[in-house]
Formats: structure tokens, C-alpha cells, sequence
């Protein structure tokens, strides 16, 4: 299959940890295919492809900070909000919510394409020097990264409405949208939701903030811990339920984040509906594959569910995303 025939018609749908590309209409793999549909029955939302148009268009971020803008939410990052995250820094404690990268065998050949969310690297001594080469596809259920939002389209749009043939090509990547818009870094308060194994709506949230007495604010990067401590991977129905939609544009988040890959809640004839709902409905970037187990242990011994949190993807240039080394900081 070539590259070409891989993400023309992009639809995906996830797959206990990992994630299985359908091109077009048809995949000539028809018994995976059904096992996909039989998981994606079992585990629907309550909210209607209906329901969820009309939410993408009477909720979206469209023109919010301007037609030409191509940063969405992190624009409620302000100077005054990293202000406070670096306020919450207390005993200088730093934990990374990164998976480590998970090796294959590199292939024969140096010349070749790898897709799937795989990982290889190869080294060379060259004289007194070590030398070494790395190739990765983050996308996926395996790597942790950050996407952008010419990643994913709906309807053949993307964030701020534009198209998606227009900006994104094989040739060169994303025109616009790219990741590069979030040189930057992302500095702000974090928030950790501890659920292993809950399908997340609403007011599971709101019982949390209740309970913990912390109020998920504009600006915040919202994680979520779905899996059960030693358990590998999580309840193909945990994750952000899409009825989340209204509850993340009232408050503002800025970015999304999660130890699988966000989708906890299917929808008829819409392929990834967090990612879409949030990609190109919001505008929120989404971290997937995250590891936040030492930060749920850490979290739970201090009583302290908000942090400083750093994000600084790697400056593609027109590209789709980047693989991340997200920083907690207590």
C-alpha cells in the first residue's frame, strides 16, 4: 500500500491500544474491518452523529481569535496563566509523562517508510564518535506526542474552517496549521483526572471537582489516567466520552491529554470523534499515549491534583505533530 492510498480518506478507528488506518471505502481486509465495527457497537456514546454536528458547528472555535489564527485554545494561555502554574511549583519535583520509545528491529534496508506508530533507531561508531539515527511514526497508540491540527479533518474541513486539500499534501505537509504554531512550548496549570477504566463524561468531572475542591479552569491542560496500575491497555471504553464536548468549550481547556489514545465513547459514521470534536472543532491540541502512572502515584501522595506542566514539541516544520517529553512539576 502506498503512502498515498494510506491517508487519502482518512478514517481510523481505535483498536484495543493501537490504532488501524481504513483508505477510502474499503480496507480488502473485511474480517478486521467487522471487528472493528463490532468494537465500535460496543462501545457507542450516547451522543448522535446528529447531535454531534450540531455541536461542531454551534460550539466551534471558528473564528474566535480571528480568521487568519492558527494556535486555537493555547491563546487562553496567557503570560497571567503561566504565572499561576509556575505559582503552584512547591517542593521543584519533576516527573516525565512520557512512554519511553519502544524499539523495533530496524528493517534491512535504510531506505524505507515506517508507519504504525513504530520506532527504530541504528547507531555507528565513526572513528573516537557514536553516531545515531532515528525513525518514527508517532502517530499511533504507541508513542506519546502532541498532535496538530492539520492532523485530522472532518468533512473535508479542518480548524478555523479551512480546507483540507487546500493546506495539507504528501508533497509538503501542512501549509498551515502546522505544529511549528506551538514553537513555543506550552507552559501552564495541569490538571489530573485519576479514572482508570471510566468512560469520562461530564459529570464525572464535576463530581471530581466536588470532591478534590479543584475547578478545571481556561487555559488548564486536562489529563486523564484510564489505566488500571499494571494493566496494559486500558478498557477499550475508557477515555473522553464526545458528550464532554459542551463541557471542555465552556471551560476553556486548552489542551487534552491521555495515557491511550483520548477515544472513549463511539459514534456512528464519525471516525474519531474526540479527535475531530477537539482538532477541528475547538482547536484544542491533543497529547496521546501518555505515561501517568508516576504522576497519578505522586499526585495521590501529596493530595495534589494541579501542577506546572511544560510541552515543547520539536519545530517540524509542517508537520502533522511531534513525539513530546511532557514535564510535571510540583
Amino acid at each position: 500500500m502506498t503512502p498515498r492510498e494510506r491517508f487519502v480518506g482518512l478514517a481510523v478507528a481505535l483498536v484495543s491500544s493501537g490504532w488501524i488506518a481504513f483508505a477510502g471505502q474499503t480496507t480488502g481486509q473485511p474480517a478486521r474491518q467487522a471487528a472493528v465495527e463490532s468494537d465500535a457497537a460496543a462501545n457507542q456514546s450516547s451522543v448522535t452523529k446528529q447531535q454531534f454536528d450540531e455541536w461542531m458547528t454551534r460550539l466551534s472555535n471558528w473564528g474566535r481569535w480571528g480568521a487568519d489564527d492558527q494556535r486555537g485554545a493555547v491563546n487562553l494561555i496567557t503570560p497571567a496563566k503561566r504565572q499561576q502554574a509556575a505559582a503552584l511549583v512547591r517542593t521543584g519535583t519533576t516527573l516525565s509523562l512520557s512512554r519511553e520509545l519502544p524499539e523495533d528491529k530496524p528493517a534491512a534496508t535504510p531506505a524505507r517508510v515506517i508507519f504504525g506508530g513504530a520506532f527504530s533507531h541504528r547507531f555507528l561508531i565513526d572513528g573516537a564518535v557514536l553516531r545515531e539515527h532515528q525513525e518514527f511514526d508517532y502517530h499511533g497508540g504507541r508513542l506519546s506526542h502532541l498532535d496538530a491540527f492539520c492532523h485530522v479533518s472532518y468533512n473535508g474541513k479542518i480548524y478555523n474552517g479551512l480546507d483540507f486539500k487546500q493546506v495539507v499534501t504528501e508533497d509538503r505537509g501542512c501549509d498551515r496549521l502546522a505544529i511549528s504554531m506551538v514553537k513555543d512550548g506550552i507552559v501552564t496549570r495541569g490538571v489530573l483526572l485519576d479514572m482508570p477504566g471510566v468512560r469520562v463524561r461530564p459529570e464525572d468531572v464535576q463530581a471530581w471537582e466536588k470532591r478534590t475542591g479543584v475547578k478545571i479552569s481556561a487555559g488548564d491542560v486536562l489529563l486523564l489516567r484510564s489505566r488500571r496500575q499494571g494493566v496494559q491497555p486500558p478498557s477499550r471504553s475508557a477515555g473522553f466520552d464526545p458528550a464532554m464536548f459542551p463541557f471542555l468549550k465552556e471551560r476553556d481547556v486548552a489542551v487534552l491529554g491521555h495515557d491511550a489514545a483520548q477515544e472513549g465513547g463511539t459514534i456512528p459514521r464519525v471516525a474519531i470523534p474526540v479527535h475531530v470534536l477537539t482538532l477541528v472543532g475547538l482547536g484544542v491540541h491533543l497529547i496521546d499515549n501518555l505515561d501517568l502512572e508516576a504522576l497519578a502515584d505522586t499526585a495521590a501522595k501529596l493530595k495534589r491534583w494541579e501542577f506546572m506542566l511544560t510541552v515543547a514539541p520539536l519545530r517540524v516544520p509542517n508537520g502533522a505533530g511531534s513525539a513530546v517529553n511532557p514535564i510535571a512539576i510540583f
